[in-house]
């Protein structure tokens, strides 16, 4: 049923690993427009629109990156509780899917809501013949409303063109992303591959879900399969095997291959003017169907939009709705050392930037001499 787990499932409450403390400094940490204490933190409203506000709040505030696993003796990516508390909380820096996703689950529990994680496999190829990586993506599951089992997915890790806000669980289901020249479409979908059906001789069955994000560029929309998931609930020891996987990356995928750094921020209101114009420019041209068009935004998601800043390859590019331009470049590890500070708040000293020699990102290092 639509907006439901399969059978009805209802998600219960389970305590946080993190603190009343711990909490609260998270939501000061993403400036939450209200302060909680540890003892007032029961009184927190946790329903659908706070939900969305808290995933847009944490995705401004934490890049998405794994420069830990670039610049660090260990070439690891620490997602134990801990270990991302203090990098993200009290560093100020970030992590990737497992972190920040992880977490997004903790403090959201912490809160009061239920909530619980499942995996993802992130899709390589074309979405009409989707290349699909092991399940190293993590996904939320929240039951947001009182008394019910509505069902949303949450993304809070913000790394590429993830979505920005709650989905319902619903085959096709569509929410806006950073700005609403970018929609994601949830469906539900069999893989051709798989060994099940639903009766004897009826072929594939829906085992899946897949999300899918649609975005105007220039005065065209393209559409990327991003990755698929599923409802199974999956537990530390999980997202800990998984994550060797990626910070090792035994396929030399794009983790191992980059230095990856994303963030949010909000645009400014001649930026939404400029979106907006390029809204109603894409809207008469008959040949686009405009799907936000039949969409309605809560007032949380309608403003302020959102904007991405993307790390690619030497550049660092900036995205506002359809148009896109690099803002900084760099040729050196200790040009990007500052860019990782001027742009997505990262510090990274000058004598950490040599653990990344001989690693397939690397750039020739620069006058490490004095720090930033």
């Amino acid at each position: 049923m639509d907006g439901q787990l399969r059978d009805g499932l209802w998600i219960k409450h389970v305590p946080s690993v993190y603190t009343p403390l711990q909490v609260c400094q998270w939501l000061s940490r993403i400036r939450y427009p209200k302060v909680f204490s540890e003892k007032s933190l029961s009184t927190f409203p946790t329903d659908l629109d706070n939900l969305r506000l808290l995933v847009r709040l944490q995705l401004v505030t934490f890049p998405f990156e794994n420069t830990e696993m670039h610049y660090t003796e260990g070439k690891t990516m620490d997602i134990s509780p801990e270990g991302v508390f203090q990098r993200t909380v009290i560093d100020g820096k970030g992590s990737y899917c497992f972190g920040l996703n992880g977490l997004f689950l903790q403090m959201i529990r912490g809160l009061g809501y239920r909530t619980y994680s499942s995996a993802g496999r992130i899709n390589g190829g074309p979405a009409s013949s989707p290349v699909f990586f092991p399940f190293v993506h993590m996904v939320l599951f929240v039951q947001p409303v009182g008394g019910s089992n509505a069902t949303y997915v949450v993304d809070a890790a913000g790394g590429g063109s993830a979505p920005t806000c709650p989905i319902l669980l619903g085959d096709g289901q569509i929410v806006m992303g950073s700005s609403p020249t970018e929609t994601h479409t949830l469906t539900r979908a069999a893989r051709s591959d798989s060994s099940l059906e639903s009766l004897p001789g009826s072929g594939t069955v829906e085992v899946e879900w897949r999300l899918t994000v649609r975005q105007l560029k220039h005065s065209s929309y393209s559409e990327r399969l991003l990755y698929s998931f599923i409802e199974d609930e999956f537990f530390p020891a999980d997202y800990a095997a998984a994550n060797i996987w990626v910070y090792r990356d035994l396929l030399r995928g794009p983790f191992y291959e980059n230095v990856v750094c994303n963030k949010c921020f909000w645009l400014t209101a001649d930026e939404v003017k400029m979106v907006l114009e390029d809204l109603d420019a894409a809207a008469q041209s008959s040949d686009l169907p405009l799907h936000t068009q039949n969409l309605v935004f809560s007032q949380s998601q309608r403003k302020p939009y959102l904007g991405r800043f993307a790390m690619e390859g030497n550049t660092v590019k900036k995205y506002v709705g359809a148009h896109s331009e690099v803002v900084k470049t760099f040729h050196t590890e200790v040009e990007r050392a500052q860019v990782l500070f001027d742009v997505f708040g990262i510090r990274i000293a000058h004598r950490e930037l040599p653990h990344i020699l001989g690693r397939v990102p690397a750039l020739p290092l620069g006058d490490i001499s004095q720090d930033h």
